[in-house]
């Protein structure tokens, strides 16, 4: 299971994410320690991305991040012993901006088959009593 945003993520925020991501995928076995070229050689299905996909919201104290859903065809092949991540890229600056886990299952390459990645949600939560 692979979940982590980038260090640029982290030190910059979720505007940094809205106005860079511009490519959702769909990936295999990748890991934080790949680096962007790796990362990108697992993908198996992508779709280009907009800051207009990407929706910053107040969630009573806390900050949500939603990034729609598209419906995707594979290019690729997954077994159900992969594990399946969702990316969030920067393909202008080679960065893997957000991983976020899927549910593993089968992903066939057959004709006119897509894959439904669905809305990714994530939070910056408020800050907590030390």
């Amino acid at each position: 299971m692979s979940n982590f945003s980038s260090y640029n993520f982290k030190l910059n925020g979720a505007q940094h994410l809205k106005n860079n991501a511009n490519t959702l995928a769909l990936a295999l076995n990748v890991t934080k320690l790949d680096n962007y070229a790796t990362a990108t050689s697992k993908v198996i299905a992508s779709a280009a991305l907009s800051g207009a996909d990407i929706a910053l919201t107040a969630s009573g104290d806390d900050l949500s991040i939603v990034t729609n859903g598209k419906a995707i065809d594979p290019s690729g092949i997954g077994a159900v012993t992969d594990d399946l991540v969702v990316l969030l890229l920067d393909s202008t600056n080679s960065e893997v901006i957000i991983c976020q886990d899927a549910t593993d299952r089968i992903i066939t390459n057959d004709a006119g088959d897509t894959v439904q990645i669905p809305a990714l949600q994530m939070f910056v939560r408020e800050l907590s009593a030390v």
